[in-house]
């Protein structure tokens, strides 16, 4: 029997094995180390734990990005609810090993999780970046989502043509009377901002935000007005049930509810813009892991377009435009690349947001106490 037939002893093909995965990873392909390399059997075993939103959102980034993933490497991913409100936890978990591996933030939340020490620093060696556009690729995660929050209304009760165009107009509760859902104040400020635009502050002097006043913009459109909602997909349940006309929402919500069968009117008129972050969290009990699925999303184009096409929120890659399938219409009516639906929107002060979101959300939750 020669070398290349005879058996080779199940130690030592373990050992070489180890050698293979840790060659590869000292040349920076971990990703390549876990799907060709590792056996399937042995990466079933890791289970990488990601905090994100719900709802389609969670099934977008499943058929987009995590079931190919999965089915590559092996390698599964659980998927959780609430990030908006993952920041708090993050900054009291357990020393041991934290509940999540990745977490998903905005951009105001990972500069804080930044700032605390919370993210490991992306390791270029592990996480190739170069398709992505530079201006979205931080010291410890990257921007894998831009999106667009603004005004909605069911069309049942709301035809388009009769539809609010500013915020003033869907503060007007004897022009539309009724409940409207608007995002609590606890990692975001868009209602706050809406709420100075209602009270017509022009959106070139929004910041420094006027906290109070945005306050009594709120009581004047009415407490009982206002159900508040704490996940992205709770504006689509309440205007799918009925329970409110108007919503502040996000776009991308709307467009997904909309090819279910939903009948979801939006617009883009002082809509602002903010970003979603990736990172792996510091007491991550799976980096390695972590690590090649953030290379796998920051490497896979084709993935990113589908993910676009899905959800309407852009991925900031290079070309994504020419990738998007043609039957991606409706998305590509809300590309930020575009001058028109840019002249439409404007982008939050991340850094005034950093600087004064613990406060502000602490200062909503007194408002909503009096």
């Amino acid at each position: 029997m020669n070398a290349r037939s005879r058996r080779v002893p199940l130690s030592e093909a373990a050992s070489s094995m180890r050698r293979k995965i840790l060659k590869a990873a000292s040349a920076g392909t971990l990703l390549s180390g876990l799907s060709s390399l590792a056996p399937r059997a042995s990466a079933q075993q890791k289970t990488l734990n990601i905090a994100s939103y719900g709802g389609s959102y969670n099934d977008a980034l499943r058929k987009a990005w995590l079931d190919p993933f999965e089915r590559e490497t092996g390698i599964k991913v659980n998927l959780g609810v609430n990030a908006s409100l993952s920041l708090a936890k993050l900054q009291t978990m357990n020393p041991n090993g934290a509940e999540w591996d990745i977490v998903d933030l905005t951009a105001t939340e990972y500069s804080i999780a930044q700032g605390q020490n919370v993210l490991v620093p992306l390791d270029p060696k592990l996480v190739d970046t170069s398709r992505m556009l530079p201006d979205y690729v931080a010291s410890h995660g990257f921007c894998y989502a831009l999106y667009i929050w603004g005004m909605a209304w069911d069309r049942r009760k709301i035809p388009d043509a009769s539809a609010p165009r500013s915020w003033v107009e869907f503060w007007d509760t004897k022009r539309y009377p009724g409940k409207r859902s608007l995002l609590a104040v606890n990692n975001d400020g868009a209602s706050m901002e809406a709420a100075l635009l209602a009270d017509g502050v022009p959106e070139s002097k929004l910041y420094p935000l006027d906290v109070q006043r945005a306050f009594r913009s709120f009581d004047k459109l009415g407490r009982e007005n206002i159900v508040w909602a704490n996940g992205n997909q709770e504006p689509v349940q309440r205007l799918t049930s009925g329970e409110c006309s108007l919503a502040g929402m996000y776009v991308g919500r709307a467009i997904m509810a909309n090819r279910a069968g939903a009948q979801i009117g939006f617009s883009l008129t002082q809509s602002n813009v903010g970003m979603d972050y990736l990172g792996v969290i510091r007491n991550a009990r799976n980096k390695p892991e972590a690590f090649a699925l953030l290379n796998y999303i920051a490497t896979h184009p084709e993935r990113a377009a589908e993910f676009t096409a899905i959800t309407s929120y852009p991925v900031p890659i290079k070309g994504l435009a020419s990738l998007l399938p043609p039957n991606a219409a409706d998305v590509k009516a809300v590309l930020l690349d575009d001058p028109m639906v840019r002249a439409k929107v404007h982008f939050k002060d991340t850094k005034w947001w950093v600087d004064n979101l613990p406060q502000v959300a602490a200062a909503f939750k007194q408002w909503q106490l009096i």
